[in-house]
């Protein structure tokens, strides 16, 4: 089975993968775990790791592109080469945890008093050598990854540790 990567509408994501799982597909639309502030305190949410995007767990066939590419909400299969979609390495399914149904915790980040920061933990440490912009105050962390061949920005939650406190 390999897993391959289609464009939905956004909002979508969990009806098209319900549609999907209904028509014998397993699909996948990684939700991850983010502090939200709001009226000055912090609350945890479930969010879409990829809002616009949808995995799908298959073995390719043609009557498979004609079984999913008619669902709602489905726009186009991701790394279109010669009319046939291009299967994600197994290294970047892993990075996108697809292997599994669990929502991605934030990643812990010790943040250094020079203003040099470490990841210590979670997702975010499986895109080492990804261009990373970090913003400790609103507990987030944009990544610059590769989806379908094509360079996109994905928001990551961080759970801030100072340098000298306990973790």
């Amino acid at each position: 089975m390999n897993w391959y990567a289609l464009q939905v509408l956004t909002g979508t994501e969990r009806d098209v993968c319900t549609a999907l799982r209904r028509k014998g597909v397993k699909a996948r639309a990684p939700d991850q775990r983010m502090e939200i502030r709001r009226r000055g305190q912090w609350q945890t949410e479930d969010r879409l790791l990829l809002p616009g995007y949808v995995f799908v767990g298959v073995d390719y066939s043609a009557a498979l592109f004609h079984v999913v590419s008619p669902v709602s909400g489905v726009i186009r299969w991701l790394g279109l080469h010669c009319g046939e979609p291009q299967a994600l390495d197994t290294r970047e399914a892993l990075r996108w945890r697809l292997d599994s149904d669990e929502t991605l915790e934030p990643s812990r980040v010790l943040f250094h008093a020079d203003g040099t920061w470490h990841v210590l933990d979670g997702p975010l440490a499986a895109f080492a050598g990804c261009p990373v912009r970090m913003e400790r105050r609103q507990r987030r962390a944009y990544v610059t990854a590769e989806l379908g061949g094509v360079a996109r920005r994905v928001r990551f939650g961080v759970i801030p540790v100072m340098e000298g406190s306990g973790p």
